[in-house]
């Protein structure tokens, strides 16, 4: 943009750049002696960057209050388990590189992250262990001739090889423990203590004795401590990491965009570019086999496209010039040409991305134990180290106060005592359940309705749409009277913009019946059981009977059949008559809920009869019919007041309220908009058949992170002790830490395989 402006203008643009801090200078003005910039929402970018250096929870917490606080910055969320950070900033205040400059002294680093791709491991940290790993086994090898020598084993051994060790140990402590003493410190100036100061402080003892040792002439000189302290907690936080990829991995196979580059036309040509390059109306082709790549409205002959992977429907679905075609769908029939409307940010893809990104950070919000453990523990520890230290040095002498035998057990207590393990004990399992219910074709929007489902003893289904196909057709129509034709033009006018099953159904009969309807103010929704219009006439009602107060009953309405009445002020006219089946799995899917202990039950705004002529088909001995919105919540509080555990499972926006008033609650694909955002989860593909091993998996979801927690409190319960009382060397407290982290992550990872 730049390079096409004349010189003058050119370096306008860019003094004012430099100005408002956009191209960093050292002579930019600074942010505090700026006048506040104008409210502009255009000038606020919500953007995730890749975080790199992250070694514990801790680590992302401390990155996350340094974004937060810098200028420019609406709002900061970091990710451990991510390795990212969802930023909204003012472009005109601060920039991506001045964001990552802030973060840089404290050894983190902030670069843009792809869309979708997976992460590989962090170079830095595997050079970093590497070179580690290599200089501590010299390390080790060298300090073994100078034990032979104490021992007697050996005559002398050379003065000198002290020296080479505390050559060899300098590199090892400028890799692992200065940039966890950065973050240390960082985090402390924060009032914040952190599980990196444990290791900080034990290495950095183990050394501070053997320098004083190596100084004075003394022979307990122990580099290899200090060395192998941070060599294994490089180790573990590999280990970590790529345990924490593989939990990640099946959600970026499958969330990954399967198209690159995209079809493009231009006229009577075609092209080929990034899917990134694919502006608003342009015009893409997709042919047979391929998968749509962007949301669009079909311009060319009509097409058949299966749109399973979105919302589970197998059938093929036809589409004509108009029709909405979302990304995710896939060409089965003819070729498809659309006209773009939303780029792969605002696609239905996307949303399903950053649902589960976003579903991950929630989780990991309610489950950061670690943070919320390192609060009080991590000083707790280091207290209770000291003590150790003070008591064993009195009782040794104080002139033993600096040998190995006094300070080893504090050093000890401090590496076995890092609650890593608490870290890692919900977020990995959290994880990992969300990536195995996503390969079944579940999208988890609050994952602490996992928990909450593992827990339910009671499971409330709605009819219409949820246990039956939802796809009703008129069966009949019935009058009261003398037919009156005008009035179906208004009940095609009443039902205009409604998503409701119903709607659809007497739209459908009604436009076949080449009926229109009259100009009249729109229809007032009547707590999804029925619309209403006010009209010359009087009021105009269609919907449920408990709108009128005269209705009457239509001749051989049989008990399967949903009646809709219509009519003026209160007065039933006439009533169609519409016919549904239950889904083709409903009656298995509801049978084998039941057998595996839940109670069922049936809800409806349809007539009761109908209502319970569904659930004796289906098997459910509970239902309830001709209920408003407010009687399905209050059906539900019920239920919850007398100590059930309620799950709703639903589709409609007269479910919405009674979703959200529910324990956990579950929507269809093609639920409302209502409903989605009411529910915890959403059924992206698959019938109700999926229900019973969702429940089964957030069953073994509490097993596992209640496993995760009593293995890492019992640890410490039970090595604590023993490391204060000196029944543990340094090294061995700190594998037996790693072991203890990688056990919870081992554990968790049994998830992804159901």
């Amino acid at each position: 943009m730049l390079s096409n402006l004349d010189p003058a203008r050119h370096a306008a643009y860019i003094e004012a750049a430099r100005r408002l801090g956009i191209v960093p200078t050292t002579n930019a003005t600074p942010t505090s002696a700026r006048a506040p910039l104008p409210d502009d929402p255009s000038a606020l970018r919500d953007e995730r960057f890749e975080l790199t250096g992250l070694v514990c929870p801790a680590c992302a917490w401390v990155a996350e209050q340094v974004l937060a606080s810098a200028a420019g910055v609406v709002s900061a969320r970091a990710d451990f388990f991510g390795n990212s950070a969802l930023l909204r900033y003012d472009l005109r205040t601060t920039s991506a590189d001045q964001l990552a400059q802030h973060l840089a002294p404290l050894g983190y680093g902030l670069r843009p992250l792809t869309d979708l791709a997976p992460r590989s491991a962090d170079p830095v940290a595997s050079f970093a262990f590497v070179v580690s790993a290599v200089l501590f086994m010299n390390i080790m090898s060298l300090s073994a001739v100078r034990y032979a020598a104490r021992l007697g084993w050996l005559d002398q051994a050379p003065p000198f090889l002290a020296w080479v060790e505390l050559g060899l140990t300098l590199p090892v402590l400028a890799l692992a423990w200065l940039p966890a003493l950065r973050r240390s410190l960082a985090a402390l100036l924060r009032r914040r203590l952190t599980m990196d100061a444990l290791i900080v402080v034990g290495a950095g003892a183990a050394f501070a004795l053997s320098l004083a040792a190596l100084l004075t002439g003394r022979n307990d000189i122990y580099f290899e401590t200090s060395a192998g302290l941070l060599t294994i907690s490089l180790l573990g936080r590999m280990v970590e990491a790529r345990l924490r990829g593989r939990a990640l991995s099946d959600l970026a196979v499958l969330l990954r965009l399967p198209v690159q580059r995209v079809r493009r036309g231009l006229g009577e040509r075609l092209d080929y570019v990034a899917i990134a390059d694919v502006a608003i109306d342009d015009e893409v082709g997709c042919w047979v086999g391929e998968m749509v790549p962007l949301d669009g409205v079909l311009i060319g002959a009509p097409v058949a496209v299966s749109e399973a992977f979105l919302s589970g429907e197998p059938r093929p679905v036809r589409k004509v010039a108009g029709d909405l075609v979302r990304a995710g769908s896939s060409v089965v029939e003819g070729e498809l040409w659309l006209r773009v409307t939303h780029g792969f940010a605002g696609s239905r893809l996307r949303q399903i991305a950053d649902g589960v990104n976003s579903a991950l950070q929630r989780g990991e919000s309610a489950l950061r134990t670690a943070d919320r453990i390192a609060a009080w523990f991590v000083p707790a520890v280091l207290v209770l180290a000291i003590a150790v230290w003070l008591a064993r040095a009195r009782a040794l002498g104080f002139d033993a106060a600096l040998g190995a035998d006094a300070l080893f057990p504090a050093i000890a207590l401090l590496a076995v005592a890092c609650p890593c393990a608490f870290s890692l004990a919900g977020v990995t399992a959290l994880t990992a359940a969300t990536a195995l219910l996503f390969k079944r074709g579940w999208l988890v929007r609050e994952p602490q309705q996992l928990e909450a489902l593992g827990r339910i003893d009671h499971l409330v289904f709605d009819k219409t749409g949820t246990v039956t196909e939802g796809e009703l057709a008129v069966a009949r129509l019935c009058w009261r009277a003398e037919p009156d034709p005008t009035l179906l033009g208004l009940v095609l006018a009443a039902e205009q913009g409604s998503t409701h099953p119903v709607a659809s159904a007497l739209r459908g009969f009604l436009v076949e019946q080449q009926f229109l309807p009259p100009a009249v103010a729109s229809a007032e929704d009547l707590a999804g059981t029925g619309r209403r219009l006010t009209t010359e006439r009087g009021r105009f009602v269609v919907g449920a009977g408990h709108h009128f107060r005269d209705r009457f009953e239509p001749a051989d309405l049989v008990a399967e059949q949903t009646a809709i009445w219509f009519g003026l002020d209160g007065v039933a006219a006439g009533c169609f008559a519409l016919r549904d089946r239950p889904r083709a799995d409903a009656a298995t899917a509801l049978q084998h809920l039941s057998a595996a202990g839940y109670r069922l039950s049936l809800l409806s705004g349809d007539r009761h009869s109908t209502t319970a002529a569904v659930a004796t088909e289906l098997g459910v001995t509970s239902a309830q019919g001709d209920l408003a919105i407010e009687d399905k919540v209050a059906w539900v509080e019920q239920r919850r007041a007398a100590g059930e555990r309620v799950a709703f499972v639903g589709d409609g926006t007269n479910d919405a309220l009674a979703m959200a008033a529910s324990n956990a609650a579950i929507a269809l694909a093609r639920s409302t908009d209502e409903a989605l955002a009411a529910s915890g989860l959403v059924l992206l593909r698959g019938g109700l058949s999926a229900i019973a091993p969702l429940l089964q998996t957030c069953r073994k979801l509490r097993r596992v992170v209640l496993g995760n927690y009593v293995w890492a409190f019992a640890f410490n319960a039970l090595f604590i002790p023993v490391a204060a009382l000196g029944g543990l060397t340094p090294l061995a407290a700190m594998v037996l830490m790693w072991l203890s982290s990688t056990a919870v992550l081992l554990n968790s990872l049994r998830l992804r395989s159901g």
